[in-house]
């Protein structure tokens, strides 16, 4: 019986290594070829010392039996910027991986660059060497580097920030008492996550038509390049004025400006022209008891407030373009709102004075109604509100008031294009009040149009 017993087992065997698949069968023919998913792998630009988001490519094996991949290894070894994760292994090189027949192996590659002292992006190469059978086969490893000057948890007094390399801010920067912080046309700040720039002093931003100052996130990945909320905000503290802010844009966090300057006169502490300001998670612009002058200024892809305007404060917006019309957001509420109280957590009731202007502006959005006030503080609460077309239900003498679909006349609301279609109902319908060019400083003609741009035909 036992003899028997052997002889069976010894039959099973024989007929599982006979019925191997054959695409399991690892192969050292040199003629088998492997093939790749990409050529090159390319990254976006990236920050020194900051990591890449991963990219992957596939090594496929279009053959029947399985080849042994004896080494994959970067180009420049351990003096690479770049890594490599096969089957969990990380490193610059992984050996005698396996692709079986007619399957495919995923290779990660992740990429920190060194700084190298360099104003101007730089390009930073290696590839990843594929090695089979007595083949070679390489995929070609393509990031821009940037060197930036570093902040962290700072104190800035009378610096002057230019253009030559970007800043990045990370938790954040604060402008000191007394101190100014003057920003060049052309300069990028740059602000890492839940990071904000606060300022007790004042801030100069001074861009200029050809050179917009920008503020926005550390990302410059596709999916980052337009997201909302990756940062804080620039925060005007208490005793904080003077503060200009000129062909800026400011994108990508949860506040563009957020104003908290109450004094005893009506000086304007913060002046913004010639700026955008989008893609906010909260408020584009967010006062409180504050005195602020915007002009030429478009705000658009905000969630809660284009324009907040609250316990009270002195605010005026000339020549300016609120829009929500293609929102990543999906509020109906008005998106501008203006009141003489707030209601702090602790429930006590602030209010003071409110006075408003708005005049040859733009207020429009998804919702019905874009325009609210609340003067239930019992403060003195002034608005005077001349030749702007606002999306309301109800008429505003001396205003357009409409909820008809695109009734300015933007080029293309869905894709924010908030400049003005030939046909547009806003062209010609401004007034004149002292304000001689529009958002990107080219002139105003003869008949001003209302919001932030101007339609000038070609000749």
């Amino acid at each position: 019986m036992k003899r028997a017993y052997y002889f069976v087992i010894a039959i099973w065997v024989v007929l599982l290594v006979a019925c191997e698949p054959e695409e399991e069968q690892v192969s050292g023919d040199q003629n088998l070829q492997l093939t790749f998913s990409s050529d090159t792998v390319l990254f976006d630009t990236l920050l020194t010392a900051k990591k890449s988001l991963t990219r992957r490519f596939r090594i496929y094996n279009p053959n029947s039996k399985a080849v042994s991949v004896s080494d994959i290894r970067l180009g420049k070894g351990a003096d690479s910027d770049y890594s490599v994760i096969i089957n969990g292994k990380t490193g610059t090189s992984v050996q005698d991986e396996v692709i079986f027949g007619r399957d495919s192996l995923l290779v990660l590659v992740d990429v920190t660059i060194d700084p190298q002292d360099q104003n101007l992006p730089y390009l930073v190469k290696d590839s990843v060497i594929v090695e089979w059978n007595g083949n070679s086969d390489h995929v070609k490893l393509v990031a821009w580097g940037q060197d930036a000057n570093y902040i962290n948890s700072e104190l800035i007094c009378d610096e002057v920030w230019t253009k030559d390399r970007p800043y990045v801010i990370y938790d954040l920067a604060l402008v000191d008492s007394l101190c100014t912080l003057t920003i060049e046309a052309g300069t990028k700040i740059y602000l890492d996550t839940d990071a904000s720039l606060f300022v007790q002093g004042s801030l100069k931003v001074l861009g200029d038509s050809g050179n917009h100052v920008t503020f926005r996130n550390t990302r410059f990945d596709e999916d980052y390049l337009a997201a909302p909320g990756q940062w804080g905000g620039i925060f005007f503290l208490e005793g904080s004025k003077k503060n200009e802010i000129r062909y800026a844009d400011i994108e990508n966090g949860q506040i563009g400006l957020r104003i908290g300057t109450p004094d005893s006169d009506n000086d304007f502490d913060v002046e913004i022209s010639h700026s955008t300001i989008r893609n906010m998670s909260y408020a584009g612009i967010l006062a409180f008891t504050s005195d602020v002058y915007a002009y030429n200024v478009q705000i658009y892809n905000v969630n809660q407030y284009l324009v907040g305007n609250f316990a009270g404060g002195t605010y005026k917006y000339e020549h300016c373009t609120f829009a929500n019309n293609a929102s990543d957001f999906l509020t109906d509420d008005p998106l501008l709102q203006f009141s003489d109280n707030i209601i702090l957590e602790n429930g006590n009731l602030i209010t003071s004075n409110l006075y408003l202007e708005m005049t040859n502006s733009i207020a429009w959005g998804k919702g019905e109604e874009q325009l609210l006030f609340s003067n239930e503080g019992g403060a003195d609460f002034e608005v005077y509100l001349t030749n702007n077309i606002i999306k309301l239900s109800e008429e505003i003498d001396g205003n357009f008031t409409s909820q008809q679909s695109n009734f300015p006349g933007f080029v293309d609301p869905i894709a924010n294009d908030f400049q003005l279609d030939s046909l547009a109902f806003a062209r010609d319908k401004g007034i004149h009040i002292g304000i001689s060019d529009d958002i990107n400083g080219m002139p105003r003609d003869d008949k001003p149009d209302i919001g932030a741009f101007e339609r000038i035909d070609p000749q």
